[in-house]
């Protein structure tokens, strides 16, 4: 497995989008945070949700940290959820960015918003700057996947509810005001995981590379008060 680690600090794995997208699309993070943190990306070669999970808590085991925080954007939001879920003692706290919709009741706003863009000839591709980097076969992979593993009540979508009302870590949803998807979803993330909800003036979809700074400051603000809460708690 590769793993690229940039900074020192504590530990933050980073966990892209798509499904199917590079981890290169998620260096931008990186760069934002690895002058306090230690951030590890790495590419998703697994092609089920359960195994994709799996590929993760390898990742950390092979860095040998006992635990760490678990950014994910988008996709990678779910995953991180998911993760959690199934590695509670090995997660410290979560940052669900731009989480994808939490149910796929919520996927029609996201679909109407992007047929407008492209109506109008603006706004980004559906997978950001980063889309030329999309692999469209693990992605329909991991989509059937995910509908295997968390099926709604229709039997032909999704639904992570279950999932996020199980999240116990701490964590944080950020949004942003311009997102293509469903305000809606976003909240109902905080709610079901009784994380703090922040939303981004003038951002979309791609908070990081949008609006840097203020990502920069939720993002290092919150890992670092759940730093200090576990080092008050080891002392």
């Amino acid at each position: 497995m590769a793993l690229y680690v940039e900074g020192s600090g504590p530990t933050v794995a980073l966990l892209q989008g798509g499904p199917g997208l590079s981890s290169r699309s998620v260096a931008p993070i990186a760069e934002l945070l690895r002058d306090r943190f230690r951030t590890v990306r790495f590419e998703h070669y697994a092609s089920t949700v359960g195994d994709l999970v799996e590929e993760i808590e390898a990742a950390r085991a092979a860095l040998g940290a006992e635990r760490w925080f678990v950014l994910g954007h988008s996709w990678g939001a779910a995953m991180a959820a998911l993760y959690a879920v199934r590695y509670p003692e090995r997660t410290q706290a979560l940052v669900l960015a731009h989480p994808m919709e939490v149910s796929s009741q919520y996927c029609a706003a996201a679909d109407a918003a992007a047929e407008h863009a492209a109506t109008e000839g603006a706004g980004p591709e559906p997978d950001g700057p980063f889309a030329l980097e999309h692999d469209p076969d693990l992605a329909e992979s991991l989509w059937e996947g995910l509908q295997d593993t968390c099926p709604d009540a229709t039997g032909e979508g999704y639904d992570l509810t279950p999932v996020a009302r199980q999240v116990t870590r701490p964590a944080l949803v950020l949004l942003g005001e311009r997102d293509a998807i469903d305000r809606r979803s976003g909240k109902l993330w905080a709610e079901l995981t009784n994380a703090r909800l922040l939303s981004l003036p003038y951002a979309g979809h791609w908070s990081f590379v949008e609006q840097p700074r203020q990502f920069q400051e939720a993002v290092a603000e919150f890992l670092l008060s759940q730093a200090s809460r576990r080092a008050m708690a080891a002392a």
